[in-house]
């Protein structure tokens, strides 16, 4: 660990101790809803009241992401993630009281909420306060650790009781908040809101043991970038219609329309099948076990190679073990309406294609899209462009419906070649539109973005001539 970014570090581990939080008190409802149907608890759900209370997250997210984005720019990165983690607090309160079913609804609507600030301001964060060669890496850092959370819960929920597990469940946002309590504010930010002063203050926290004429020419060269881009266009319409945006609207909007269509719930949705025609003696339970495994694993590795060789590799690979894995089980299922006893004796190979899947979607597409959100659009509309990414991500709803009624129309078959065949174009689409953005500064990412080689020189100017009227004024001081 360098010295000189000791703290940049230290902040991705707070933020991953709250990611973690958010993926465990999140993933509640896995073991104990189980619990409840069981009669394991002193009240119960019918069934309209479960429908109920797995339609309110869905709702809460999108709500939640837009008030999120709003105040985000309002009053800053730490002090949203601070506000989460007390939402989050409330939640778990209600969870340790609860004794009817409107608890539980409020519990949902609380947690749900701050997990809507969590992984869109997280990401923001993230991308703001660390350098380049090694913000990729970290930022998914605090990914895995949301789905370590989560296994944890799914672990834990499975071996104590519903009032034992609720009684302790405020233990994670009390360690969340003094986690992150001390971290610095975003020093673009900051620059945003005209806070100079204490921009540059907690630019040399993150920079320690940097000479400071070094954080001198990087705060000027942060204080150009942040002043350049907060003078272009920022209302939605603008960020939608404007040349400059269009970009990194064409990529990141094709990114997440690939991600939606490549299967990930559809796949989701066969898990029983596909143990069934593998004869493997697992529940759904162990699956869900298994997949959420996966993605801690699998985050791990991407965290570790996102730096090294970059985000298209990473996205090229996945998308081509996404499209292989897909094309073996439309194929066993095809040869299988026609050879059924034969075929049926190598039912275990859509298992294994299964897992190949799981471990293609989360080596890249699932993880590398949401740092490449982050980076690719300027400072004046970042947290715009965030909030509209994750809304858009609701037409993964009505699409999935799509897909059922494609399935009954033309069969299960036709739905897997589909899905096979968007992910090679999903191949096609990275491979010749996305650029590459590893080691890469925001600033440089958007010079990229616009065609822009170098730094002007009339740039370059004006931040010496600044870092020597400060030099100037040191001295004579």
């Amino acid at each position: 660990m360098e010295d000189g970014r000791k703290l940049q570090y230290v902040v991705t581990c707070a933020v991953s101790i709250l990611t973690s939080t958010t993926g465990f008190v999140n993933t509640w409802a896995t073991p104990m809803v189980m619990k409840i149907l069981l009669s394991e608890t002193d009240f119960q759900f019918d069934d309209e009241e479960m429908k109920w209370f797995f339609r309110i997250a869905p709702i809460v997210l999108v709500v939640g992401t837009v008030l999120a984005g709003y105040i985000c720019d309002k009053f800053g990165r730490r002090t949203i993630l601070l506000t989460a983690i007390v939402i989050a607090a409330f939640g778990s309160i209600f969870a340790a009281l609860s004794s009817a079913i409107w608890m539980l609804y409020i519990m949902e609507i609380l947690w749900t909420f701050s997990l809507a600030i969590v992984w869109n301001v997280g990401n923001i964060y993230m991308a703001e306060i660390v350098d380049p060669d090694i913000r990729g890496g970290l930022t998914l850092a605090t990914r895995f650790m949301y789905y370590l959370g989560s296994l944890l819960m799914v672990l834990i929920g499975e071996a104590v009781s519903y009032r034992a597990l609720n009684n302790w469940i405020i233990i994670p946002p009390l360690l969340s908040l003094a986690a992150i309590y001390p971290i610095p504010e975003s020093p673009y930010y900051l620059l945003k809101v005209g806070k100079e002063d204490q921009a540059r203050k907690e630019l040399s926290r993150l920079q320690q043991n940097s000479r400071t004429e070094d954080i001198d020419t990087q705060f000027e060269k942060m204080k150009m970038h942040v002043t350049m881009e907060m003078q272009n266009p920022s209302s939605f319409f603008k960020f939608i219609s404007n040349k400059r945006y269009r970009k990194a609207l064409i990529i990141t909007f094709g990114l997440k329309l690939f991600y939606i269509l490549s299967g990930t719930a559809v796949i989701q949705g066969l898990y029983r099948t596909i143990l069934k025609e593998g004869d493997m003696d697992l529940t759904l339970t162990n699956m869900i076990q298994i997949d959420v495994g996966i993605k801690v694993g699998v985050d791990i590795l991407s965290a570790l190679l996102v730096d090294r060789v970059g985000r298209r590799i990473l996205l090229l690979w996945s998308f081509i073990g996404c499209s292989l894995s897909i094309a073996v089980i439309a194929l066993y299922f095809g040869v299988r309406d026609y050879y059924t006893q034969a075929i049926q004796s190598i039912g275990y190979i859509t298992f294994a294609a299964l897992i190949i899947f799981l471990i293609s979607n989360s080596f890249g597409l699932a993880s590398i899209k949401e740092v490449i959100e982050v980076e690719l659009f300027p400072l004046n509309v970042r947290v715009m462009a965030v909030v509209t990414l994750y809304v858009f991500g609701v037409i993964d709803y009505p699409l999935q419906i799509g897909f059922m009624k494609f399935e009954d129309s033309a069969g299960r078959v036709s739905v897997f070649w589909t899905l096979a065949v968007i992910a090679i174009l999903g191949f096609i689409f990275t491979y010749f539109v996305l650029p590459e953005t590893k080691r890469k500064s925001l600033k440089e990412i958007q010079e990229m973005l616009r065609g822009d080689d170098n730094v002007s020189e009339q740039e370059m100017t004006t931040i010496q001539e600044r870092t020597e009227r400060f030099r100037d004024r040191v001295i004579s001081g």
